[in-house]
């Protein structure tokens, strides 16, 4: 009856340890990026007043995007538009997350935030340009922004299968630009 009761409350115990790393996970705060560099030529400083105009590219996305910077916080707005060869080879976008990094003076990360997260199985002969609009709170020692992102596309229709099964060819495409600091 003794081990019966040790191995009830060691089964117990598991769970919960168990539950506690899930509760964490699901939260973000194991994947968060405060703390990391980016690399001088990922950055926009900021400039103060504005309105000031910006583009951003790479081989997945390209955002053009305005921004008022005032004491405390960060009007940005945009239009974000697909690489060639995901709105040509796929039909679907099933997500796409456009992320923002706050940075200070030497591209360390203060803080990230979602600035959009778009679609769920879009088609994409239907998306054409996406826009955002967010205003963002500043820590008094930023200096300069960073954009990223994650998405994916499918050959899929758009729809749910109704037979549960996987949506043929997929493709996972992301930028994140923290990497930790030189020592």
């Amino acid at each position: 009856m003794r081990k019966k009761k040790k191995a009830l409350v060691d089964f117990k115990a598991a769970g919960s340890f168990l539950l506690i790393i899930l509760l964490v996970a699901c939260a973000g705060r194991l994947t968060t990026y405060e703390g990391l560099w980016v690399a001088e030529d990922k950055r926009i400083s900021l400039q103060d007043g504005g309105p000031h105009k910006g583009n951003w590219q790479t081989r997945d996305v390209a955002i053009e995007f305005d921004y008022q910077q005032k004491p405390q916080n960060l009007q940005i707005s945009g239009v974000i538009k697909l690489g060639g060869y995901l709105t040509a080879g796929f039909r679907t976008l099933d997500y796409l997350i456009l992320d923002i990094y706050t940075l200070d003076a030497d591209g360390i990360i203060l803080n990230s935030d979602v600035m959009l997260n778009y679609g769920y199985r879009r088609n994409l002969d239907f998306v054409g340009e996406i826009i955002f609009n967010n205003q963002l709170a500043l820590l008094p020692d930023t200096a300069a922004i960073a954009f990223g992102y994650r998405g994916r596309v499918s050959e899929g229709s758009g729809t749910i299968p109704k037979s549960g099964g996987g949506d043929g060819i997929a493709w996972e495409f992301w930028k994140i630009p923290g990497r930790k600091p030189s020592e």
